[in-house]
């Protein structure tokens, strides 16, 4: 491992390129010609290359183009970060073929992740919980489906990344307009999206339990974290440790989700998410790559606040097949994380990838959060789908609350909505 691709964008693959100069790694930084914003990471890296197209999945998150772009780069590895080609297996597949390392799961591992029917019924045979679930195509037998297990259910595209395309329905005509608009042009989108239909537990916490796997199979757990608000499919606050949950609970979920995770045969670092009802939890799905929210993870991990962990460093370690010590990465939990996201409104998306200009775009200092920038706003914001992050860390969750608070209701972001009245008001619930 002496040259890696920088397969994505923004802050990323700033934090990517960082990491790999301080051990000594030339790093070449992955650009869409069209992206206004490309220079944000492009200066981070040794070198570049470019791919022509339009639009993220043309660009960044096409693994025909990025294959290309490491056949044409001359690198020996590739690092995804927290991108859809994290999850592509597709496109490991075609490194796997090159010789080229990933810093992530295996093509075979990814394949069993990515689907989420396959992966539900997996950890059902390993005696992890499951919701009553299925998968299917088409109106008719998505509804039949649905008439099986009852109202509500939650649809989901069965291979898919990100949460927008999620859809609660509670009646069946909810059912059918979501299935319809899933189509390729076909009628009924018989021939459109495969949906995994899961039963809906109205009162319930989505945790994240994240760890990481070496290639010997030892599991190093990374922490834990909950879902304060989720809108549009877009997870806006995160907090850890997680409240409300027997201690017991917990250690039951990050047992199950080493299991899945060794015997799914996933490696490098990855959150096991659950969800959490009245009486017991559930296994959800895998997201086998680094979490957006690794900084939380990272704020966690060590004896002291100087003494941290570099999660990227991390996976380039476990990459080249270096084993991990679970006593070397210590979790503690008596720090608490809030991390506040400042997504772009999907109302704002309807020109996607020319998501549009920031009229304004400024930060307070506010002592004790730390900002994660994508955007240059003195140019066009193009292909950005998440401007901003704030984290806190302090001694309680309410303490951390106060400090994102102060800083997402200090920010002067216009031009583009992007959830800042939301995230106050349910931050005002938790000060």
């Amino acid at each position: 491992m002496q040259h890696i691709l920088i397969a994505n964008r923004a802050a990323i693959a700033v934090r990517a390129a960082q990491t790999c100069r301080g051990l000594g790694l030339r790093t070449t930084a992955l650009l869409a010609r069209t992206d206004t914003q490309a220079a944000v990471h492009a200066a981070a890296a040794d070198h570049e290359v470019v791919v022509d197209g339009w639009g993220l999945p043309d660009t960044y998150d096409s693994s025909v183009r990025v294959l290309d772009a490491v056949d044409r780069s001359g690198v020996d590895t590739v690092y995804p970060g927290y991108g859809s080609l994290a999850e592509n297996a597709d496109f490991v597949a075609g490194l796997e073929e090159r010789g080229v390392t990933f810093v992530g799961p295996s093509a075979a591992a990814l394949r069993l992740a990515g689907s989420k029917a396959a992966a539900a019924e997996a950890a059902r045979r390993l005696g992890v919980p499951v919701l009553p679930h299925a998968s299917g195509r088409g109106r008719d037998e998505v509804l039949a489906h649905v008439r099986e297990m009852g109202l509500p259910v939650v649809l989901k595209p069965e291979f898919g990344y990100g949460g927008q395309a999620v859809r609660i329905a509670h009646t069946e005509a909810d059912v059918e307009r979501a299935v319809a608009g899933s189509t390729d042009g076909s009628p009924d989108g018989a021939a459109g999206t495969s949906w995994y239909v899961e039963k809906y537990l109205p009162v319930n916490q989505v945790v994240g339990v994240t760890l990481a796997v070496d290639h010997q199979g030892t599991v190093l757990p990374l922490g834990e974290r909950e879902s304060l608000l989720v809108a549009d499919g877009l997870k806006l606050l995160e907090a850890s440790p997680v409240a409300g949950v027997d201690t017991e609970v917990l250690a039951a979920m990050r047992a199950d989700a080493a299991l899945v995770a060794r015997e799914f045969g996933l490696t490098n670092v990855m959150t096991v998410e659950f969800i959490v009802g009245p009486d017991r939890y559930y296994f959800l799905e895998v997201n086998g790559r680094l979490p957006l929210a690794y900084q939380m993870s990272e704020s966690q991990l060590g004896t002291d606040r100087t003494d941290l962990t570099d999660l990227v460093e991390l996976q380039l370690r476990i990459a080249r097949g270096e084993s991990v010590s679970p006593a070397a990465h210590p979790v503690d939990r008596t720090r608490h994380c809030l991390e506040a996201r400042l997504f772009v409104h999907p109302q704002e998306l309807a020109d996607f990838p020319d998501v549009g200009t920031l009229d304004r775009f400024d930060f307070p200092d506010v002592d004790g959060v730390a900002y994660a920038r994508s955007v240059d706003p003195a140019r066009p914001v193009t292909y950005e789908l998440i401007l901003a992050q704030a984290l806190a860390t302090d001694t309680s969750r309410a303490a951390a609350a106060r400090l994102v608070r102060k800083a997402v209701e200090g920010s002067r972001v216009t031009g583009l909505r992007c959830y800042v009245e939301e995230i106050t008001r349910r931050l005002d619930e938790e000060c």
